[in-house]
């Protein structure tokens, strides 16, 4: 899907974070256009995943507005994010060990459901037709990020590759219009960073779903991105085209230093 040129879906202005004295973002502004895959980059300790936990509603800023689809998202309290259309993956794994990947996937249609605890216990009727078409939802998204083999395997199983995109494909059960990334190819081996990233531009291409995307791995994000936005010590020093970013000298002196290499194009990440 083509990125529109009308009002952004996502429009971030002015926001300020403070940690007793300590200034983790400072004046930070962006817009994302909806159906864009932009990219949020910068050394460790720049504020990305604090962004991230005020854009999901675990921090309040000090200061400055975030509008969803015109919406004031710091009005929201953090169990209202999923059904005002944001989901988001975390660092972190290990959840549910024991829990099938198709059932694991389901935790994710709990907005959709509507039969109730009543109906859903006798599991008759009404039940029973919405517990299959979230099924057959979820087997979509199995088929989608190649994890059809593994539905009925539980999580705690998986290689830890494919636990992250099972937990992915959980974020994308809610069926989310703006879909929130915490460093999704973090401990991945090289081939399955390219797996995932080929999984993130059909996720943009085939389902048309606004991503924000923090990651620390650049040839990925110069890769897959439209936009990239650099933060250093809590501010924004650079936001633009991969190409444009990657060759901004104070994005090579914060982020990159000397080992700056040249990225692949969008066309060299192959598609799943």
């Amino acid at each position: 899907m083509s990125v529109h040129s009308q009002l952004p879906q996502l429009s971030v202005a002015g926001i300020t974070l403070r940690f007793e004295g300590i200034t983790a973002l400072d004046d930070v502004s962006f817009d994302v256009q909806r159906g864009e895959l932009f990219a949020i980059i910068g050394p460790n300790g720049a504020g990305k995943t604090s962004l991230l936990n005020i854009l999901s509603r675990v921090y309040q800023p000090s200061h400055g507005s975030v509008l969803f689809e015109g919406r004031d998202l710091l009005r929201l309290k953090t169990h209202q994010i999923a059904r005002a259309g944001i989901a988001r993956t975390f660092q972190n794994q290990g959840q549910f060990p024991l829990t099938s990947v198709l059932d694991y996937l389901l935790l994710g249609r709990h907005i959709h459901m509507r039969s109730g605890i009543v109906l859903g216990g006798i599991y008759l009727g009404p039940a029973l037709k919405e517990e299959r078409a979230n099924r057959a939802y979820c087997q979509h998204l199995l088929d989608l990020m190649g994890l059809a083999p593994y539905r009925d395997f539980p999580m705690g199983s998986l290689p830890y590759g494919l636990q992250k995109r099972a937990d992915l494909a959980r974020a994308l059960a809610m069926q989310p219009r703006l879909l929130l990334l915490d460093e999704p190819v973090a401990g991945m081996s090289l081939e399955e960073s390219r797996d995932l990233a080929a999984v993130l531009l059909d996720i943009k291409e085939q389902l048309g779903i606004t991503q924000v995307l923090v990651e620390h791995d650049m040839a990925m994000v110069m890769g897959i991105a439209d936009r990239v936005l650099v933060l250093d010590f809590g501010r924004v020093i650079a936001q633009g085209q991969p190409a444009e970013v990657q060759a901004n000298p104070a994005v090579i002196t914060a982020y990159l230093g000397q080992e700056v290499q040249r990225a692949p194009s969008p066309g060299s990440v192959a598609h799943s």
